[in-house]
């Protein structure tokens, strides 16, 4: 089914279906799911400024391992055995027992902690430097799925058009046939009142077979045409396609404007300036890794041979820990210098993107206005191409021309209709082409 429609409900048709296309698209939906990742490596960026606080527990059993000896019998069996003897020659009984040396595990049999930990940033700057950034790598996996919706749109609109170029072909076809077909059977009339030759009847009928031919590959076109667009926007490849009619108004187009818009505007140079962000926040995180880094750190908990919860068994320390590396030999440094000569380089990329940019611009819109002029041209030899081959067909039904010239007529007639086809559609995807390259839509 073909359903056609004004100008205005050409470029909602075609929006719409360039809507479907954005939504559906399989890449779009992986560079969904990367700005999604993105976004949550910036909410961890985040999170290092908060405190980190963990709890461990554990229950010890242990047997064997390193011993101290502690030789107290040895110094206070003399002592004690002193102090027996003089209180047995007083008459009194000795009270000091002998003591036996000890020997001390340095682990405990059993023994049980459980603690709650907490550490806290006090001065860590490359925290924040990490957080800016993901910020930049966020924002740049968002002009990259920019990016890609902008080259999508123009892929859906050239291949809207192109199909809409081969329908318009195949009908022109179906129109050639019928007038094939009529002249065969004028000349077929003409052959009976001996008014041509046979040889011309069969010239005749060798142009229904040549139209016929065309046909066959107008329709591979057509249906290749319509498997592609629907191939685009992940739709069934039979899908039927809705057709509108076109505008063939042409704007008057500023040069300077969609060239500075397009710099403005396109994802690329966005792209680069973002990894120049990027470079500078490097160089600065180099700079700041050879800083101190102070973080406090705080346990609280409780230990023992056994689990109980008294003054005896609970703990609590604190500690300020600072961290500076004095010398690495000079890795930080020369990485700090590394990361310069990659933002030079970045920016020498960025100068060349801007003139490419400029010269895609004047190409296109040069482009587009070749392509109106070659439509206007288009449309009045197709004009004349007609009003001829209806005065000659007037006069072949006369006899007063030969079939050869009829036909001569209708060729003339038919490539010109074709030529008209081709720079219509070509029109329009050269504007398709001239919008993606200065990233602004423009109206027709």
């Amino acid at each position: 089914m073909i359903f056609v429609y004004s100008t205005n409900a050409q470029t909602n048709v075609l929006d719409e279906y360039i809507k479907q296309g954005l939504e559906s698209n399989l890449v779009i939906k992986q560079n969904q799911m990367a700005l999604e990742s993105a976004n949550y490596a910036l909410k961890i960026a985040k999170g290092l400024y908060l405190p980190t606080i963990s709890t461990q527990s554990r229950y010890t059993l242990s047997k064997g391992g390193r011993t101290i000896d502690f030789p107290i019998g040895d110094l206070l069996n003399p002592v004690y055995s002193t102090l027996n003897d003089l209180l047995v020659s007083q008459g009194g009984t000795a009270q000091f027992p002998m003591v036996e040396n000890q020997q001390i595990n340095f682990l405990r049999e059993k023994e049980y902690e459980a603690k709650l930990s907490i550490t806290q940033p006090i001065y860590y700057p490359s925290i924040a430097i990490n957080k800016r950034i993901e910020e930049q790598k966020l924002y740049m996996t968002q002009t990259e799925m920019n990016q890609f919706q902008r080259e999508l749109t123009f892929q859906i609109k050239e291949a809207y058009y192109n199909y809409m170029k081969v329908l318009n072909y195949y009908d022109l076809i179906q129109k050639t046939k019928e007038v094939v077909k009529e002249n065969y059977r004028v000349s077929s009339k003409l052959l009976e009142n001996n008014m041509i030759t046979r040889d011309a009847l069969l010239r005749a009928k060798s142009e229904i077979s040549k139209v016929e031919l065309i046909e066959t590959e107008a329709v591979k076109n057509r249906e290749m045409a319509k498997s592609y667009f629907n191939f685009i926007l992940n739709r069934n490849l039979d899908d039927e396609i809705i057709i509108a009619s076109q505008s063939e108004n042409f704007l008057t187009l500023d040069k300077s404007e969609l060239a500075s818009h397009a710099l403005q505007s396109r994802e690329e140079l966005q792209l680069l300036d973002q990894q120049i962000l990027i470079m500078d926040d490097v160089a600065d995180l180099n700079r700041a890794e050879m800083l101190p880094r102070l973080i406090l750190a705080a346990d609280y908990g409780i230990q023992g041979e056994d689990l109980t919860f008294d003054n005896d068994a609970d703990f609590l320390t604190a500690s300020l820990v600072l961290q500076w590396d004095i010398f690495s030999g000079n890795t930080k440094r020369n990485k700090k210098k590394q990361t310069l000569i990659e933002k030079q380089r970045i920016e020498y990329i960025k100068e060349e993107a801007q003139d490419k940019i400029q010269l895609e611009v004047k190409q296109d819109l040069f482009e587009v206005e070749q392509q109106y002029k070659s439509l206007n041209l288009a449309q009045t030899r197709c004009n004349e191409a007609f009003e001829f081959y209806r005065i000659i067909e007037k006069r072949f039904r006369l006899g007063e021309v030969a079939l050869i010239e009829l036909f001569d007529a209708r060729n003339n007639m038919t490539e010109a209709e074709t030529q008209l086809i081709v720079t219509q559609y070509d029109y329009l995807t050269s504007m398709a082409k001239l919008e993606k390259s200065s990233a602004k839509v423009i109206q027709l």
